[in-house]
This record gives structure tokens, sequence and C-alpha cells, in this order.
């Protein structure tokens, strides 16, 4: 996962956390501002598109066929820390459901 990282930070979006093999990122907004809106979410796709080239070029060095599935959704979001021994942020609501589906 530290190659998606690097592009997670590259893009200017947030490593929220792993999953099992599910990787959660996301883009906040920080007003209502259309502009901010739009590069929001064109920065989760270009994301997207540097995650599927990740693999493409793993997939050229060693020659194992790695793949993905990456949900993208946009909406409100609740958020809490969770767990007393490793207290984690996460993030709840339909928007995620979605996202995961």
């Amino acid at each position: 996962f530290s190659a998606f990282d690097r592009e997670v930070l590259a893009q200017g979006l947030f490593k929220m956390d792993t999953i099992g093999d599910a990787y959660v990122a996301a883009g906040w907004l920080n007003s209502l501002d259309p502009a901010e809106a739009t590069e929001r979410c064109a920065a989760m796709i270009r994301l997207s598109q540097r995650m599927l080239k990740v693999l493409e070029d793993h997939r050229e060095v060693d020659g194992k066929d790695l793949r993905c599935r990456i949900g993208i959704s946009k909406g409100v979001v609740y958020a809490g820390v969770l767990g007393r021994l490793q207290p984690r942020y996460h993030l709840f609501g339909e928007t995620m459901r979605i996202a995961e589906q």
C-alpha cells in the first residue's frame, strides 16, 4: 500500500485506513464552493487512475496479476474514533456503504 500512500499525498487527499485488503481514502470538503467540490472529485478520479497504474507497473515488474476494486461516492459521512486498545478514526454512513459496494 505504500505506493498508494504516495499517490494519495500527491493528490492532496487523506488516507483513512487499510482494513484487510481494503484501502480507504477521503477528500474532505471544507466549504460549499462548487469549484472545490469539483476539484476534490477530480482528485479522487485521478487517484483511482494512478492506483490502477501502480498495479499495472507491479504486474510488469514481477508478473503477478494484482487487481483491485475501486468505489467512489460523494455525500455526507459521519465520523468518529472507535476502539480503546488501538483507536482508529472511521467514516460511516450511506456514502461509505455506496463506495464499498
